[in-house]
């Protein structure tokens, strides 16, 4: 019987997954709960239990969306590891995000969503992103314990919820992550983030700091100007203003760096340009983070790579626009002290960025915005 509900459950998620959100989750969480607690009185399914920490041997925690989702997710890895020293921790990543947390002292082993098997000997599962599919992958891998997020649907295949009350109670994304671990008594006097620094990503920097003459006492600035959402990019001709910038008043060596995707976007914000940028595109994580580490300072959108600069302790200027709480900067801002976030925080209670056609938000930083925090920055670095 067991088998029949999973097979209907993730016949269920692949529906989910091509429909709407709203109130196909409260639906959804409202018919799975009905069927879960029928289930558990026929004795099909165990009741829920209270948590007991000496049980736990073997722990999956599952985060497998974006690169600074992951960084930010690695304080709550640690509060697991301190809070069960002697379980097996394995962390379920995505193949591209796998990188910065190759070499986590925190964990057992990696697995990649889509490609490792997950095997349903776990005691615990921990959910650190709101989901049906992760909720149901915490499910199926037979823990007794699993935890994380009611919201987005899948609620019901929690055994200890949290309620998702990020759109109205603004906190950062590693204060989320790690009240998910605090819920089943998980906790670390060690907030900061961190990403794995690699044999490979070192030995690709040192070559390519060698091919573009670049030593120590140069200024690298590191310039991203990329991010996933439309709403949280700023101009691509003030980028190019800001990098000519920089190159002349500053003589700084300016790297514009990119992924895959965004290699198009550079190449745009190159040609608008008068000085002429180094370029590291497309490379592979280990070597971004190596090439970030050497940097002495980056500047950028709100996306991972400055993220991952900020884990790394490199000074950060980041660009902010939308005041929803799902996207502001108290929620996503860079981690650690003295970085600069440029945000204009205009008086929009209600919103909404991907329906914004206007994005004052952004269109209101200015160059010389930038400039000025850069200059705030080198004055620290003095």
């Amino acid at each position: 019987m067991n088998a029949v509900f999973k097979i209907l459950l993730t016949k269920r998620m692949k529906r989910f997954a091509r429909s709407g959100r709203g109130l196909y989750y409260k639906i959804t969480d409202s018919v799975g709960e009905m069927v879960f607690y029928i289930l558990q009185n026929i004795k099909l399914l165990p009741a829920v239990v209270d948590f007991e920490k000496k049980v736990i041997k073997k722990i999956l925690i599952i985060r497998i969306d974006r690169i600074g989702d992951l960084v930010l997710s690695t304080p709550a890895v640690r509060a697991v590891r301190e809070t069960f020293p002697e379980a097996q921790i394995h962390l379920l990543i995505t193949e591209y995000t796998r990188d910065l947390v190759i070499n986590n002292p925190n964990i057992n082993k990696l697995l990649v969503y889509g490609r490792d098997k997950i095997a349903k000997d776990y005691n615990l599962a921990i959910v650190l992103h709101p989901g049906f599919r992760v909720n149901l992958i915490a499910f199926v891998s037979g823990a007794s314990y699993r935890v994380g997020y009611s919201g987005w649907g899948g609620g019901f295949f929690l055994t200890h919820k949290i309620i998702d009350d990020r759109s109205v109670r603004v906190r950062h994304e590693i204060v989320s992550a790690l009240e998910v671990a605090a819920r089943i008594g998980c906790f670390t006097g060690n907030k900061n983030p961190e990403v794995s620094v690699t044999e490979e990503g070192e030995r690709f920097a040192d070559g390519f700091f060698q091919k573009n003459q670049l030593g120590e006492k140069d200024l690298i600035i590191i310039l991203h100007c990329g991010a996933q959402q439309r709403y949280v990019r700023w101009k691509k001709e003030r980028f190019a203003e800001l990098a000519d910038r920089l190159t002349k008043e500053k003589k700084a060596r300016v790297i514009l760096t990119a992924s895959k995707k965004e290699e198009q976007l550079v190449t745009e914000v190159a040609s608008l340009m008068k000085e002429k940028p180094l370029f590291a595109l497309g490379y592979k994580l280990t070597c971004l983070v190596s090439i970030i580490k050497r940097s002495k300072l980056f500047v950028g959108n709100a996306n991972g790579p400055m993220h991952i600069a900020a884990a790394l302790k490199i000074p950060v200027v980041t660009i902010f626009g939308v005041v929803n709480a799902l996207d502001c900067s108290g929620t996503w801002g860079p981690w650690g002290e003295g970085h600069i976030v440029i945000c204009k925080n205009l008086p929009c209670p209600d919103c909404h960025p991907s329906d914004c056609n206007t994005l004052d938000c952004m269109n209101l930083v200015t160059v010389g915005d930038v400039l000025e925090a850069v200059d705030r920055q080198l004055y620290r670095r003095r």
